[in-house]
């Protein structure tokens, strides 16, 4: 219980010269101590910020996934704090021209120290508590992670390994098992669940392909209840008889923002800035498929973004950034009021501005993840296709698969990221080649 009443007030003399030299002395051990840390730090940044690491993500905006994948390989190879990161990178490149081998085994190593235990202990922590975050290894905000094993999934789905994928599938809802256990929250669980039907629509579908049809019934029917919207998409039977299942990227995922102080992180733009998100048209042979009610966005991670249960921004930022400023002003007081000591009040400023140096916000981010994922289960007569996803409304950014085999058992799984800047036409499986060695 909080206790009311008056505190006792406890006066310093500054102009006692023992408690002067001893919150100088203390104030300028703690510069002398944080100076290292503000260097490493620095260098942190210039590591981040690499040649390699922006040819890559320029590289991957205008279509050349053959340079981002050849850079991404290289920075993934290193086991530094941004190790995790680049292996995500890595993946979304090597996804784009169908290197099922090198993105299954980056997102794999992605997905193994995201979930390893005390990777941050120690020195790393300590350093990145007292002065940089981007000291530590960076393992992604809960939505970045959930879509880490939504890929890694999707990888083994589209190699028809169905049971690795259901369990990838089944980590991408890890956020959830923190709702599920307490009856209390089942509104809270609820809500969340419903923000990632996307990983709920395709452990059903594993579970389909490996014969378990209750299960799968049972989360069709749980994505169905959760988002009526998605009716046709969770439909059973129609998902039984597809041959040809098309996963297809659209837009950009969150940004991080910083405020004026760069001490608080933020996700933007909001849906409501970014507007609708536009509905694909799929051609086979230059013939266009009745889609019916199947597009329908299963998630928006803009939308996520903004939740507070998919964010993990350490408040530590703020406090730092607030004892820093009390430092600044405390020593403006001290240097300029009567009787007060300038040394005392140079090294309170000096403090404080170190501390305000050094709460700066995490800013790395995983920059290819789309705004969603749409998921279409379709039949077609068994053969080889020329398929061409479009979305005409948003400057009929495009992209074109030729030659596509569809089977006559079982359900061929594709991979479209239709964006601007890019060739549009990829001949499979010519451009489906392993990564080059770095």
């Amino acid at each position: 219980m909080f206790r009311t009443g008056r505190r006792p007030v406890v006066r310093v003399d500054m102009n006692d010269h023992s408690t002067t030299s001893t919150t100088f002395t203390m104030v300028r051990h703690l510069a002398i101590f944080l100076i290292p840390f503000l260097l490493l730090a620095t260098a942190g940044c210039e590591s981040a910020a690499s040649k390699a690491t922006k040819a890559g993500l320029a590289a991957y905006r205008f279509g050349d996934f053959a340079t981002a994948r050849a850079k991404f390989t290289e920075l993934a190879a290193k086991t530094d704090e941004d190790f995790v990161l680049n292996n995500c990178r890595l993946g979304s490149t090597a996804l784009a021209v169908n290197d099922l081998d090198t993105a299954e085994a980056a997102f794999l190593r992605a997905y193994e120290v995201m979930n390893s235990v005390g990777v941050n202990n120690g020195g790393r922590t300590l350093g990145a508590t007292l002065v940089d975050e981007k000291i530590k290894i960076w393992k992604g905000e809960p939505f970045e992670r959930a879509m880490t094993n939504f890929y890694l999934g999707m990888t083994y789905y589209m190699r028809h390994d169905y049971d690795n994928a259901r369990a990838a599938f089944e980590n991408a809802l890890f956020k959830l098992r923190d709702y599920g256990g307490d009856a209390k929250k089942t509104d809270q669980y609820r809500e969340v669940e419903s923000n990632f039907t996307l990983g709920l629509l395709m452990l059903a579908k594993c579970q389909q392909r490996l014969g378990r049809d209750d299960l799968a019934k049972a989360n069709f029917q749980r994505v169905a209840e959760l988002r009526p919207q998605l009716a046709a998409l969770a439909d059973f039977d129609w998902n039984a008889k597809s041959n040809l299942l098309l996963f297809i990227d659209y837009g950009y995922g969150p940004r991080k923002v910083t405020n004026n102080d760069g001490a608080i992180v933020g996700f933007g733009p909001s849906p409501y800035q970014a507007g609708p998100i536009p509905s694909p048209l799929v051609r086979v042979n230059g013939t266009n498929i009745n889609l019916g009610g199947l597009p329908q966005p299963p998630v928006d991670l803009l939308r996520l973004a903004q939740e507070r249960q998919w964010q993990s921004i350490d408040t530590i930022r703020v406090v730092k950034s607030a004892v820093g400023t009390g430092l600044i002003v405390g020593g403006a007081i001290e240097g300029t009021r009567k009787g007060g000591s300038p040394e005392v009040g140079l090294a309170l400023a000096a403090a404080g501005l170190l501390l305000k140096a050094t709460s700066q916000a995490d800013v790395r981010q995983w920059e290819m993840l789309p705004r969603t994922v749409y998921i279409l289960p379709l039949h077609v007569q068994p053969g080889t296709y020329d398929i061409c996803v479009s979305f005409p409304t948003a400057g009929d950014v495009n992209q074109t698969w030729q030659g596509v085999p569809v089977p006559v058992n079982g359900e061929a799984a594709y991979y479209f990221h239709p964006q601007p800047y890019t060739n549009p036409v990829m001949v499979w499986p010519s451009t489906a080649q392993p990564a080059p060695a770095p």
